[in-house]
């Protein structure tokens, strides 16, 4: 399906199938602001919400920061850690929030992935 943002400008759907019409709740005051910058970028509010649907999906897609609650339910022990390779400083939050138990069960399983790293080589066949 062709949705079209402008009188004789078609956008095409990335999937190239029907879109999808939504509807929010935008603050006041973050309208207030939306509006100026749409109008002063020259875009619909349809492209905007769509790039940042685009960038929300590519933040939270993979190695997500967020766990879905049946995590805990399925699991009683399960514990959300950043993922193995979340930038430094995400890590580094994250540790100032653990106690000495925790990082001591980080380290070790941090070691267990380096033997296993090693233990495979680092050869570039694959």
């Amino acid at each position: 399906m062709v949705v079209r943002e402008k009188v004789g400008q078609p956008i095409q759907m990335t999937s190239g199938k029907r879109g999808f019409n939504i509807s929010l709740y935008v603050d006041p005051e973050q309208m207030k602001v939306l509006e100026e910058i749409r109008w002063r970028e020259h875009q619909s509010m349809s492209s905007i919400v769509r790039r940042a649907l685009t960038e929300y999906i590519k933040a939270h897609g993979a190695g997500n920061e967020t766990f879905r609650l049946d995590n805990w339910q399925s699991n009683p022990t399960f514990q959300a850690v950043p993922t193995i390779l979340s930038d430094n400083e995400r890590w580094r939050s994250h540790l100032k929030d653990c106690n000495r138990d925790e990082k001591l069960k980080l380290l070790k399983q941090a070691n267990m992935i380096r033997s296993q790293i090693i233990s495979v080589g680092l050869d570039k066949r694959r």
